[in-house]
C-alpha cells in the first residue's frame, strides 16, 4: 500500500457494530492512534464515539466522509476519514475506513476505498465457506424462514436435489418438496432459477 499512498495513512476495519477489529498503516498514524487509546476493541459507534466516518457509514449504510473538526472526538480534528460498508450478499459484515491528514484531498480516496472493499467482498466468501453459509442464513432471516427451511434452502442453493436433501435430513422426499414450496412462497419466487438468482 505504501507504493499507492505517498502520505501517512491508517486503515481501520470494524465489525458490523463499529468495534475496531484491526488496523494498519504508516507508523506515524498507527502511533497516533495507539497513543490516544484507540485500539482493537474500541467502539466507533455513534453512541460511544460521536461523529466519525465509521459511525456515519453505519448510520447511512453507505460511503461516508468526515473531515477534520467535523469529528466529535477532537483527537481526530486533524484527520480526514473515509469509510465504506463491506457487504456480502447484501449483508453488511463490517466497515473499512481510511484516515489521513485533513490537508490532503479526499476525492482520490473514494474510488480507492470502494475498490478495496469490492476486493474484500469478492474474495472473502471464497476463502471461508462457513462465512458464506452464515451470510446466506442472514439473508434467509429477512424472509422469516424457520431453521429447517433455512437448512433446506441452503442445500437447494448448493444444487442438491430432493433425494439428496431428504437423505441428509432423514426426511421424506415429499416433505422436502413441501418445504421448498413454503420457501418459494416466503421468498416470493416460483421456480429454482428465480430462487438461485435471488440468493446467489
Amino acid at each position: 500500500m505504501n507504493d499507492l499512498l505517498s502520505i501517512p495513512y491508517l486503515f481501520v476495519i470494524a465489525d458490523p457494530e463499529g468495534t475496531v477489529i484491526d488496523y494498519c498503516g504508516t507508523e506515524l498514524l498507527k502511533g497516533y492512534f495507539e497513543r490516544n487509546q484507540m485500539k482493537i476493541g474500541t467502539s466507533s459507534a455513534m453512541n460511544k464515539a460521536g461523529l466519525n466516518a465509521i459511525a456515519l457509514s453505519m448510520e447511512n449504510q453507505s460511503v461516508s466522509v468526515v473531515i477534520g473538526a467535523e469529528h466529535s472526538n477532537k483527537l481526530f480534528a486533524e484527520l480526514s476519514c473515509v469509510c465504506t460498508p463491506i457487504r456480502i450478499n447484501h449483508v453488511i459484515i463490517g466497515y473499512l475506513s481510511l484516515c489521513f491528514h485533513y490537508v490532503h484531498e479526499v476525492t482520490f480516496v473514494l474510488p480507492l476505498i470502494e475498490h478495496l472493499a469490492k476486493n474484500i467482498e469478492d474474495k472473502l466468501p471464497q476463502k471461508d465457506p462457513m462465512l458464506q453459509k452464515e451470510l446466506t442464513y442472514s439473508l434467509f432471516d429477512q424472509y422469516e424462514l424457520t431453521n429447517r427451511e433455512k437448512e433446506i434452502a441452503y442445500e437447494w442453493l448448493e444444487n442438491k436435489n430432493v433425494p439428496e436433501i431428504a437423505d441428509i435430513y432423514g426426511i421424506s422426499q415429499s416433505t422436502v418438496r413441501t418445504f421448498i414450496k413454503k420457501i418459494y412462497a416466503k421468498t416470493r419466487v416460483n421456480h429454482k432459477g428465480a430462487f438461485l438468482r435471488k440468493f446467489t
